[in-house]
């Protein structure tokens, strides 16, 4: 999907005075927070945004001088609020673009997912607004529309943003998502550890998290319990093979086992789901799912992936069966279709084998 007629406007103007340092050049990794909250809107594919500076303008202007990005100041920012500054921004993009996303400096990890569903749900039926929100909680970015743009630049600043979106009467919608992302900022020192500690975290959905997910996606409860007795042979074959010292990241193993069906009734669910994962931002986990169907090969020294698949294999509904009993029905049904029959022992096979190399017989 082409993006090109949508913008981001990147608010980074403030002296964050609770932060008790500047939020936008503290570094997240091996990036500053701002570079990170850029490159949110650039991966899903927009290039129109602008950052509004205002404080230590020529830092942040220095550091993005390679981003790609256009920088504007509001060189009253001492004087003014968040809510002028949004405005200077705002006024750069109207005429250029259908949507503008707006948010601050400092809201780095907000999912692809959450972008992409936001626009959607924008074009899909026709509103001024969309906002995001975690577990109840509003965050960023909101996503406006160009008619929702004209009428907040009308607005007095009277209570800020805030106060524009109680203005527009219609076209408001609230969307709930798995994306902690949404709620995370750095307004204080303790806000910015969390982030810290977020992003060393990110790529594999803690358990919890991982719940979340599933509910968002409405896995049934059936699916659920599959996934919960996947998870717990996945963790079993893992144990196996610490024996063996072959030692596997075992939250990785759990996320992925919780996680392979949880775009199970669509069809292709295996790509689907890893898809879904993908613009989630958890890209080892995805390429578990996208195997746990149909493996390619084993390789000598095998890996999460590998125990996913066999933990699936080994599990028909919520219980424990043989390989055997587990693709007896499915051989049965296709016994007169001879490409679909060969696929199935295809995999059947495969989890064999796997077996054999996991357990030795």
């Amino acid at each position: 999907m082409k993006y090109d007629k949508i913008g981001a406007v990147i608010v980074a103007g403030g002296l964050s005075s609770r932060m008790k340092d500047f939020k936008p050049l503290l570094n997240i990794g091996s990036k500053t927070m701002i570079e990170t909250t850029i490159e949110n809107y650039q991966n899903i594919g927009i290039k129109n945004i602008v950052a509004v500076t205002g404080h230590r303008a020529d830092d942040i202007e220095k550091k993005l001088a390679d981003c790609n990005v256009q920088t504007v100041r509001n060189h009253d920012y001492k004087n003014t609020h968040m809510f002028d500054s949004l405005c200077i921004g705002l006024k750069e993009l109207k005429n250029s673009v259908d949507m503008i996303f707006v948010t601050p400096s400092d809201s780095p990890f907000v999912q692809k997912h959450t972008l992409k569903k936001m626009i959607e749900e924008m074009e899909n039926n026709s509103l001024k607004i969309v906002q995001p929100s975690y577990e109840g909680n509003n965050g960023h970015p909101l996503l406006l529309s160009s008619e929702a743009v004209r009428e907040i630049l009308k607005h007095d600043g009277t209570n800020g943003l805030q106060g524009a979106i109680d203005n527009i009467v219609t076209g408001y919608r609230n969307m709930s998502f798995a994306d902690p992302g949404i709620v995370m900022d750095a307004d204080t020192p303790l806000d910015f550890f969390k982030l810290v500690e977020y992003n060393k975290k990110r790529n594999v959905p803690s358990i919890e998290l991982c719940i979340k997910i599933l509910d968002y996606f409405k896995v049934t409860e059936e699916v659920k319990s599959h996934s919960y007795a996947v998870a717990m042979e996945s963790l079993k074959i893992c144990e196996q093979l610490r024996e063996r010292e072959i030692n596997l990241d075992q939250m990785t193993v759990l996320a992925a086992a919780l996680l392979h069906d949880v775009a199970k009734g669509c069809k292709g669910h295996s790509f689907i789901g890893a898809d879904w994962l993908n613009d989630m931002g958890y890209e080892e986990i995805a390429k578990i799912v996208y195997n746990h169907v149909k493996l390619e090969n084993i390789p000598e020294i095998l890996t999460e992936k590998e125990v996913v698949y066999l933990a699936d294999k080994m599990v028909k509904g919520s219980n424990l069966v043989s390989i055997e009993d587990r693709f007896l029905a499915k051989e049965n049904f296709y016994k007169c279709n001879e490409e679909i029959l060969g696929n199935i022992r295809e995999k059947k096979n495969m989890a064999i084998s796997l077996y054999e190399a996991v357990f030795g017989c």
